[in-house]
């Protein structure tokens, strides 16, 4: 309470209104399957439209591939967006994948940046990072009838401001077979490599960057990777100071930050050396160089210098495509530097990550392709789609906390799923575990797909099951394979719940999801006709059948809207569903009831919410009677509870609703009629 110690006004907030409780969403589905790609383990992942699908979990499967009939999750996350859902949870299922992956080796490969004929002797890389008198060098070239390679040749001098590198002796091909020019982009190896074709060489390297896929799969192994070295500043030095360890620049260069590391070029000779400070308080930048030397700026003492020594920052730039995605990633360094360090940057990647670094993080220890430009994850024994995957993978880790489960058991992590399926899959024990799960959590309803293609296949599957939280389609649908051309027949669970998601949006979740057309598809797997469904339909058997309507001129549509249940009070699944809605809405809405004062003014409060609530959800259509009071009941005072049940920290409240049911057997009596006769 409040304390008033010195005379005045005081305004106070008083909270007596009503909370409104909201209706929850009932159009979100959640799926599980096999994918191309995508994580295994952890939330699933949110799409909203096919698009997303196909850039997150690699869309549908090559020809051959989709692991001998789990291939269908692709087509039924097509089938729910055709048929007007709008938000989907998707979780891959997987069986010993492993993530395809790539030893990178550290040195200098590069390509022509121009074509060099025979007998040259001089020639233009793409970049003389590490490049000096000294070096030696050679040029090898694929076509497409031959590989041929240079003579090794020693640089001379590297003109650094052209690019243009001076060597002896001159160039010379092998095999010799009337070739006489390195195309553009012929690779040129240098012995920073430490290719097996060079002499030994002088400055060996050991491995660079780890690279693998981002999420397991033979997926993983058609990502390319480009390099590029880049030097986006570079400044002359004006002095520099032995005892202090620093150097002066000419100018007014900004760029320049602790950790980058600079390639020194005296012309003649380069090393690389780390920055460790920057003082930018003077006209022009002072750089401290860590393991500096008094060679490394032995700058000539006449004024201004007669040798110019020119510092370079050398950073990583990577490309990284797959499947037309393409993530550029520049001004990368291998030292750990705030906004540039390559672990923190790919982190952002949806393709790749680096698993290790090496040990040095000068720039000759940046990946080195094979080809001087890009490579791929291809490393051998890496990038596997494993093996089919099993009931098992499907059900999921029953043991993982939450954010680390996999398969069906995941779909628990996200509160907002409505509807759940696990398209293509017929195990009776995947089935069980998406019952079981509706039946739990109480927030959810599963849509199952037939096991089989006959009647009896169908009508035996239901006798697993006594569930009021799941429902059976029948036949499987036919659809257009964008992969072969083709017609494929595919369950009908995607769609349905694509439906299911239509007719709660337009109608809401009262309104039966039958009745309706089948959107994306050009047939049936089986013609069902109304003896048939006469057997199939009524309690207890309750599986819903498709009907073929196009000789009327009315399509494909759904024709059942039923529970596999023998509780005839549960029998249909907008009944079911509604208070699904009406349970979690109410749950989630009246949380700020916990903890308050246990009297007659919080029921009274209690009892206006969910009225309040409750009248919305009658004036919508979905409860039965022509008045608020004949549709529900709200009661919460001193009839529904006993003192020891407040005593006991206990708020009971007693909620009747009358939901309407569907139409489903439209009865139209006609008899003859005398004129003049009676109506009655």
């Amino acid at each position: 309470m409040p304390q008033y110690l010195a005379p005045g006004v005081y305004v106070e907030e008083v909270d007596t209104g009503i909370k409104t409780i909201e209706g929850v969403s009932t159009s979100v589905a959640g799926m599980v399957g096999a994918t191309m790609r995508g994580p295994i383990r952890g939330l699933p992942q949110l799409v909203t439209s096919f698009a997303d699908f196909d850039r997150l979990f690699g869309g549908y499967f090559p020809p051959g591939a989709g692991f001998l009939g789990h291939r269908f999750l692709p087509y039924a996350v097509s089938g729910f967006f055709t048929n007007g859902g709008h938000q989907l949870y998707v979780m891959r299922v997987a069986n010993g994948v492993s993530a395809a992956r790539k030893q990178t080796k550290a040195g200098v490969i590069t390509q022509l940046n121009q074509p060099v004929n025979v007998g040259a002797a001089t020639l233009k890389p793409e970049t003389v990072l590490g490049i000096q008198a000294g070096t030696k060098i050679q040029i090898h070239m694929v076509t497409a009838t031959a590989t041929y390679d240079s003579n090794v040749v020693d640089v001379q001098e590297v003109d650094r401001t052209t690019g243009i590198i001076t060597v002896q002796p001159t160039l010379s091909i092998t095999p010799s077979t009337g070739q006489t020019t390195f195309a553009a982009h012929s690779t040129v190896f240098t012995n920073s490599m430490s290719p097996t074709s060079l002499p030994a060489p002088t400055d060996p390297r050991n491995d660079s960057l780890l690279f693998e896929a981002s999420e397991p799969g033979a997926w993983g192994r058609d990502i390319e990777v480009t390099v590029t070295p880049q030097a986006p500043v570079e400044a002359k030095v004006a002095l520099a100071n032995d005892t202090d360890m620093t150097i002066k620049l000419q100018s007014q260069t900004p760029g320049f930050y602790p950790g980058a590391w600079i390639e020194v070029d005296r012309g003649s000779t380069k090393v690389f050396r780390r920055i460790g400070a920057v003082d930018n308080t003077g006209p022009t930048p002072v750089l401290t160089i860590d393991g500096y030397t008094n060679t490394d700026f032995d700058l000539e003492t006449t004024t201004p210098p007669t040798l110019d020594v020119i510092v370079k920052i050398w950073e990583l730039g990577l490309s990284v495509a797959s499947g037309g995605v393409i993530e550029n990633f520049n001004g990368l360094t291998l030292e750990n530097v705030p906004g540039k360090f390559i672990l923190d940057r790919l982190a952002g990647s949806t393709l790749v990550k680096v698993l290790a670094l090496p040990m040095d993080h000068d720039p000759l220890h940046f990946p080195a392709p094979e080809n001087g430009s890009t490579f791929r994850l291809d490393d051998g024994g890496f990038g596997a789609d494993g093996s089919v995957p099993g009931a098992t993978d499907y059900v999921g880790d029953l043991t993982a906390g939450a954010g680390d489960r996999t398969g069906i058991k995941a779909l628990e992590d996200i509160d907002r799923i409505s509807i759940i399926a696990a398209p293509g899959n017929v195990d009776v024990s995947v089935q069980n575990a998406l019952i079981e799960q509706c039946e739990r959590l109480k927030d959810r309803f599963a849509i199952l797909d037939p096991k089989g293609t006959s009647v009896n296949d169908v009508t035996t599957q239901r006798q697993q099951f006594d569930t009021k939280y799941a429902a059976i389609y029948y036949p499987n649908l036919v659809t257009f394979d964008p992969v072969t051309g083709n017609n494929i027949t595919v369950p009908p669970s995607g769609h349905m719940a694509g439906l299911y998601a239509r007719v709660d949006i337009e109608r809401g979740v009262h309104k039966a999801p039958a009745n309706e057309v089948v959107r994306g598809i050009v047939d049936f797997a089986a013609t069902i006709n109304k003896e048939t469904q006469d057997l199939l339909n009524p309690s207890p058997t309750n599986i819903n059948v498709f009907r073929d309507f196009r000789a009327d001129g009315r399509g494909l549509r759904i024709w059942g809207a039923r529970v596999a249940t023998s509780d005839t009070s549960w029998k249909y699944i907008n009944v079911r569903r509604l208070f699904l809605f009406l349970e979690e809405s109410i749950d989630e809405g009246t949380q700020w009831v916990v903890f308050e004062p246990n009297d007659a003014p919080l029921w009274a409060r209690v009892t206006q919410s969910i009225s309040a609530f409750l009248t919305r959800v009658w004036r919508d259509g979905a409860l039965q009677g022509a008045t608020a009071e004949e549709a529900f009941f709200v009661k919460c005072d001193r009839t529904t509870m006993t003192q020891d049940d407040i005593d006991n920290g206990k708020l009971i409240a007693i909620v009747g609703v009358a939901p309407v049911k569907p139409a489903e057997f439209v009865i139209i009596r006609i008899s003859q009629w005398t004129a003049g006769a009676s109506a009655a």
